[in-house]
């Protein structure tokens, strides 16, 4: 596990008093696994008195605007944004199939096998764990310095917060780079539980998987069927379209796009897209 250097300011006091605990993570991983260079991204992972949400920094960013501007609008990134009760293994999935919004919950327990192999990360006295999770094995480094019982994404459960974390294919890691502390739990229904102001439809995991394959079968089934009611034109990228049958190689693009692009973290729930 390599090393991070962390900018990282937090006192056991602190911790105390403060009503949103936030840490920010650094994130590499791959869409798909066989590229050659991670992408990056950056996270956080917001600890309040009654849950803990997951997100992408972007979030916080938009969220500023939005505020400035009196507006509802929110990114979308390749991380799915989770938020669960304290303490609890049941999580609130976030995720897209297509333009829709989704939430569905999933129960996700980890078991973690503690080492007594410990190191130094920056300032942290961190100790090595293990879990097999979604068909990935993963290695986690946490600190007790830190005592709450959370990491990035769905990884929580061990005593003390996980500093670094990584898969044995070297496809996802993630790397505590700094926190912060607020004084009030910060309100994120703007940004996370809505977008453009519309809240997800809740359904099952299963429902999910179905949408996302039906979406697949035809990304652009709503245009096409707007071109064939006629008098209709559409652009997309620029450009204009008028015969739905023109949409056909737009369609093949996508739906390589996502076949290629399905290395999710947890591996073993990857969607099985029939080749078109």
């Amino acid at each position: 596990m390599k090393k991070t250097v962390f900018i990282f300011i937090l006192s056991t006091l602190s911790l105390v008093k403060a009503q949103t605990h936030r840490f920010f993570y650094e994130v590499k991983y791959k869409e798909d696994s066989a590229q050659a260079q991670h992408q990056k991204a950056f996270t956080v992972l917001d600890i309040n008195p009654d849950e803990t949400k997951y997100y992408d920094y972007t979030f916080l960013e938009k969220d500023s605007l939005n505020k400035i501007n009196g507006s509802q609008n929110t990114n979308w990134t390749a991380q799915i944004p989770i938020t669960r009760k304290k303490s609890g293994s049941k999580n609130i999935n976030f995720a897209y199939a297509g333009e829709q919004l989704y939430s569905y919950p999933t129960e996700d327990v980890l078991q973690w096998k503690l080492t007594e192999e410990t190191q130094k990360i920056a300032n942290f006295n961190v100790q090595k764990a293990t879990t097999n999770f979604g068909g990935r094995k993963w290695t986690a480094w946490f600190t007790k310095e830190i005592l709450f019982s959370e990491g990035p994404y769905k990884f929580r459960g061990l005593p003390g917060l996980i500093v670094s974390l990584e898969d044995s294919q070297n496809q996802f890691s993630f790397n505590l780079i700094k926190s912060k502390k607020l004084d009030k739990t910060y309100d994120t229904k703007n940004i996370l539980e809505v977008r453009y102001g519309d809240k997800p439809l809740n359904i099952s995991e299963r429902i999910f998987i179905q949408k996302s394959l039906e979406y697949y079968d035809d990304p652009y089934q709503e245009d096409r069927a707007n071109l064939k009611k006629g008098n209709t034109i559409i652009e997309i990228e620029g450009k204009q379209y008028t015969n739905p049958n023109d949409l056909l190689p737009l369609i093949k693009s996508e739906q390589e796009y996502i076949r290629k692009h399905n290395n999710p973290i947890e591996l073993n729930k990857a969607i099985k897209y029939p080749l078109k």
